[in-house]
């Protein structure tokens, strides 16, 4: 995966969504929070985290303009 600096929170997780090496992933909120999951859906406005870290159970609805880092492992 290449990261790219003009890079958009969505089409870099589009990219990420396409890309079936893609495993978990860390973004960081702008609240200061952390969720750590696999990315389920990309939409218009927001990404849908599932199989959340410590809550394998729960999904997260997550804004793009709440996000200040995506984490993703580059190298294996």
């Amino acid at each position: 995966m290449d990261l790219h600096a003009a890079d958009h929170p969505k089409g870099f997780l589009d990219r990420l969504a396409a890309d079936p090496r893609t495993g978990r992933i860390t973004v960081h909120l702008t609240g200061g929070s952390t969720i750590t999951g696999t990315i389920g859906e990309t939409g218009n406005h927001s990404v849908i985290l599932k199989a959340l870290s410590g809550k394998e159970f729960y999904d997260a609805y997550v804004r793009y303009e709440a996000i200040t880092c995506i984490e993703v492992q580059t190298r294996a």
